[in-house]
């Protein structure tokens, strides 16, 4: 939440802790198993996030954010797959390529990132991500920046540029 507030000082936050317990992290979803996403736990939880959406949803929003670190920005990309128009932008933290299919996009601004020495959120599989996104959603930019898989002053700096 910290990096959301130094990205927009001014926005609202609604922030989400995933129910998945991995030692003392919270996840959204299963750790992968030899590399592989659960898709039956995955898709389970994406839908119980999207049958729940419409009572967190605010109701005076004008425009929408999602942003996620990681496993967030993993699950984010679930929310992409079932409903392309969820959001206005979507920043991508880090994410990785767990063979997502996007048959529908939208107009949404998606922005991710990732650490050129980055060993679980591999550079060249987030370029493929990318690519796959822009098929479907237009207006999607990758940042490539120095660093491993951890948030940077550079990367929060490239945020507050891009984003504002």
């Amino acid at each position: 939440m910290q990096i959301a507030g130094d990205i927009e000082p001014n926005a609202h936050i609604l922030s989400f802790l995933g129910d998945v317990d991995e030692g003392a992290n919270r996840r959204f979803f299963q750790p992968l198993k030899a590399g592989k996403l659960d898709r039956t736990d995955f898709d389970a939880r994406i839908d119980a996030f999207l049958a729940d959406w419409p009572k967190l949803h605010p109701a005076q929003t004008e425009h929408m954010t999602f942003m996620g670190f990681s496993n967030g920005a993993n699950f984010i990309l679930g929310l992409l797959e079932k409903e392309p128009a969820i959001a206005d932008r979507i920043v991508l933290l880090h994410p990785s390529n767990l063979d997502y299919t996007f048959t529908k996009g939208s107009d949404a601004q998606i922005v991710l990132t990732s650490g050129a020495m980055d060993t679980l959120s591999l550079p060249g599989d987030t370029l493929k991500l990318s690519k796959q996104l822009e098929a479907v959603f237009p207006r999607t930019t990758l940042k490539l920046l120095d660093g491993a898989h951890g948030m940077t002053e550079q990367e929060i700096t490239y945020l507050q540029d891009t984003l504002r």
